[in-house]
């Protein structure tokens, strides 16, 4: 028998590896850094881990950083470099991701060798990556976090799509964000013929709060995103909405409105006395709507095909109910 028919044969221990299952470990997690969104879905998903008696690390930047700490200041924190993106603002994300393909190579093969050498001088037993390519460790069971496996492409983008698989064979295990149905992201994660995939629900930031509140505010919009189309945003909805209540970070110009600028425990506390949102249509706020179950009118980002597949699958007229 060849080894490789060996190999093979034997299940790994870790084989069922899912959320709820993870007790008394040290564990390592690094969110992606383009945009906040990957850092909130954390937020729920290392509460779990804690109540679970494990014990965590978060390796992140100094704006990641910051945030987490506002909900796990007891945690431990060790500084790791971002992903290399710029945007130009055009709606051409491909383009603007083209650009920065030689840099983002790059970065990758140096976060693996940070990663490598986090796990073996804090004694990590389980890597948690959300969707950052290059953060897992051969030494132990490593976790791609995401609801996307399969990318929103079309055309010449396919190529897109083989290379973000080819980036997931090192990990051991894929935890989808959505229900087995694929209710929430559609296509972007339904039959992945990969045995590797757990489909391990929805995770929200707001499932550390009592959601049985009065709603106080009819109509908050949330800002997002990076600065350039957060910006356009912004300009658009004021001009259609100057009576709502806009959360949004200080660098984005907005004037004669009712603001929010503050940490984000006081941004939960806005959207959690909103009777209706207006945000972009990213995946971390389709699964804090469905935490709020509240209705949503969503907007895509220009040139992003994700939340364009998103905010046509699940809404009417923008609208999104939960």
């Amino acid at each position: 028998m060849h080894l490789s028919a060996l190999v093979v044969s034997f299940p790994c221990i870790f084989d069922t590896m899912r959320p709820e299952e993870i007790h008394d470990k040290r564990v390592l997690l690094s969110p992606l850094n383009w945009g906040m969104g990957h850092v909130s879905r954390c937020i729920g998903l290392i509460h779990q881990l804690l109540e679970q008696n494990n014990v965590i690390m978060v390796a992140s930047n100094a704006e990641q950083e910051a945030i987490f700490r506002m909900y796990f200041p007891e945690l431990d924190y060790v500084a790791l470099e971002g992903y290399p993106f710029q945007f130009e603002g055009n709606g051409n994300f491909a383009w603007d991701l083209a650009q920065n393909l030689g840099a983002l190579k790059s970065r990758l093969k140096k976060e693996l060798k940070e990663t490598q050498t986090l796990v073996r001088s804090h004694t990590i037993d389980v890597v948690l990556s959300d969707h950052r390519y290059g953060f897992f460790c051969e030494d132990v069971p490593s976790v791609f976090i995401t609801h996307q496996y399969h990318l929103p492409v079309n055309g010449m983008q396919v190529l897109a799509d083989k290379w973000h698989k080819k980036r997931l064979r090192p990990f051991d295990h894929i935890w989808v964000l959505d229900y087995p149905d694929s209710r929430l992201s559609g296509k972007l994660s339904a039959n992945p013929n990969d045995n590797r995939v757990k489909y391990v629900g929805p995770y929200s930031r707001f499932s550390l709060y009592d959601l049985n509140r009065e709603k106080t505010e009819e109509t908050v919009v949330v800002v997002s995103g990076p600065e350039v189309y957060a910006q356009q945003f912004a300009d658009e909805i004021r001009a259609n909405h100057p009576e709502a209540t806009f959360i949004c970070p200080d660098a984005i110009e907005l004037d004669e409105v009712k603001r929010t600028s503050g940490n984000w425990k006081e941004q939960d506390t806005a959207i959690l006395n909103a009777q209706r949102l207006i945000s972009r249509s990213g995946y971390s706020t389709i699964m804090d709507l469905e935490a709020l179950k509240i209705p949503a009118f969503l907007y895509p980002t220009p040139g992003q095909a994700e939340q364009i597949y998103l905010h046509n699958r699940l809404t009417d007229c923008s609208e999104y109910n939960p």
